[in-house]
Formats: structure tokens, sequence, C-alpha cells
């Protein structure tokens, strides 16, 4: 169910079982990225793991336009933008979206990463200018995005030590290991998406001892109008 307010007045709309709400994925928001005036958010409709464009209908309200399924079953774990392409940074893969049609979103390109090294902790991707990062738990790899997409290119990273501490510097381990006493029912501040139109609001309540219940809203920032994207509850030992 996507809930929607407005000024204080309460909007509800349908758009099929599951369209944007996320149920029982643990410990990981959904991804959402900014495109220009459109937001592109991870979604799960039955077996089908996508990518959506949200854009905002003539009263201001954020409105689910098309979308695509992801063609790897790979856990997502990150979306950038490169120029007016969409890129997803998949477990072992990399796959790049046009959303040039918001209504009619494609894919143009996948990489297949090879797993270069065991698994190391953290992880994440770096933009260098034409070039992204792409440092897994497993996987090492640059990707040159020079040109259209089918000039792109994917290359290995020699698994070195230094490497391997740049790859574990992205993930912050301290403060997945902070005490659980000391979470308390919080309402996270708005964070801008490039672009000035929509930001993402996180609220954590705790409904039981032991659970963390995390919900993500996309927030149209003009009108104020806020849609639910996701949700999931987290046990703490």
């Amino acid at each position: 169910m996507i809930v929607s307010l407005l000024r204080g007045r309460r909007t509800v709309g349908v758009l099929g079982a599951s369209a944007l709400w996320l149920a029982g994925s643990a410990a990981h928001a959904a991804q959402v990225c900014a495109l220009g005036r459109i937001a592109i958010v991870e979604s799960r409709r039955g077996d089908c793991h996508a990518i959506r464009a949200i854009v905002l209908d003539p009263k201001g309200m954020p409105a689910a336009a098309g979308a695509v399924c992801l063609t790897k079953s790979a856990a997502l774990h990150q979306l950038t933008r490169q120029g007016d392409y969409i890129v997803a940074q998949l477990w072992n893969a990399i796959e790049i979206y046009s959303f040039a049609d918001p209504r009619a979103p494609r894919l143009v390109r996948s990489f297949t990463l090879d797993e270069t090294h065991p698994s190391w902790g953290g992880g994440g991707i770096v933009h260098e200018g034409d070039r992204l990062l792409v440092l897994g738990t497993t996987v090492s790899a640059e990707l040159e995005m020079a040109g259209p997409p089918s000039a792109w290119s994917v290359r290995n990273l020699e698994p070195t030590a230094e490497l391997r501490r740049r790859t574990e510097g992205l993930y912050d381990q301290e403060a997945r290991e902070k005490d659980p006493s000391e979470f308390v029912p919080v309402r996270r501040g708005l964070i801008p998406l490039e672009g000035g139109v929509f930001a993402v609001l996180w609220r954590e309540t705790r409904p039981s001892p032991g659970v963390l219940r995390h919900r993500q809203y996309l927030r149209a920032v003009e009108s104020g109008a806020t849609m639910q994207i996701d949700v999931h509850d987290e046990t703490i030992d």
C-alpha cells in the first residue's frame, strides 16, 4: 500500500499488491536514486525485483510510473547515476537502465563481474569521473563509462591489501555494532536527493522488545506529499 500525505490531508492509494511496499528484507532499506526530476526506487511485485520511476502528478503528489525488472537474481546493493542512465550494482553484476521514457524504462547494457577474491568486509561504489569502482565483498572491478553505454567496459582490479583497506572503509562497522539498548524510537531528518524535487525520510520504532521497525518514505519537497516505499523489521539480539 502507498500512503500519501499532503499538508495534513490524508490520501490513500493502492498500486497492486506490494507495488512499492517491501516487507521482510533484513537490515537494508530500499535503494533510491535521483534522475533529474524523477526518483528511481527499488520495488518488488510478485517475482519481479524491479526499479521504478516515481514522478510528480499535476497536484504535486508522488506517482509511480514505469518499472523494469532486474535481470539478475543477485542482491541489489546500490543504485547510482551516470549521465542519463541508472547503474544498478548487484552482487556480481552491473546493469545499466535508460529512463528516457519513465513509463517504459529498459535495460541497455549489463556486465557479469568476476569474484576476484575471498570475502572481505564492507563494500560500496566510488565515482571517479568517468570511472566507477565497484568494491564488493568478493568482487573488485572498474567500470569505464566514457561515451554511450555500448562503449562502456569493465576490468578486474588486483585484490591488493590497499584495495581491501579501502573496501572495508566504505562500511561503518562501528554503527552496526552499536549497543541495542541505545536504540530508541526516532524520526530521522529528511535527506535531499540530487535535483531537490524529492527527499528520503526514515522512521524507526520499537514495536516490541528486541525488534526495530524501519519505515522508509519518499517525500515531494514542494508539496510535502509522502509515499511509503519500504518497511521491514530487524531483530536485535
